[in-house]
């Protein structure tokens, strides 16, 4: 009789254990999931920040503050960058960017343009998107 439930003991023994393994696995993959997807949203802000200061900083020779598109003709410009990071640039992701620009306010004293920038990237499954707007006023003389 004491073997028997000896045998018993260990039997629930091991499908506990083995309960709590199949649930600290399922937790370690959906932390792991959160930091590449984290990360895959860094980047994407990191983008879409740098692309706002290149607008920002833009030369007054690439701007026409008193056209209607601002800096992009009007029309979508969609580019696609590449990340590479890791030691010897192992890893590498790609985002696709779309700029826009829009004339928002064209009065006798101002234009005001609206430029928006959408980073996407397809490497998470769901995509991850970021948008940014940068608004921009110019005052006529």
């Amino acid at each position: 009789m004491n073997d028997i439930s000896d045998i018993l003991f260990l039997s629930a023994a091991m499908v506990i254990f083995s309960m709590l393994t199949i649930n600290t696995t399922r937790s370690f993959q959906s932390t792991s999931n959160t930091v590449v997807r984290s990360d895959l949203e860094y980047r994407a802000i990191s983008i879409a920040q740098d692309e706002i200061d290149d607008i920002r900083w833009a030369p007054e020779e690439e701007i026409d503050p008193y056209g209607v598109d601002y800096l992009y003709g009007g029309n979508d410009e969609v580019i696609t960058k590449s990340i590479e990071y890791g030691f010897d640039d192992e890893y590498s992701e790609s985002f696709e960017i779309t700029r826009s620009s829009t004339q928002i306010e064209n009065s006798s004293d101002q234009n005001r343009y609206k430029v928006t920038i959408l980073v996407e990237s397809e490497n998470a499954n769901p995509a991850v998107s970021v948008q940014m707007e940068y608004i921009k006023t110019y005052f006529k003389d």
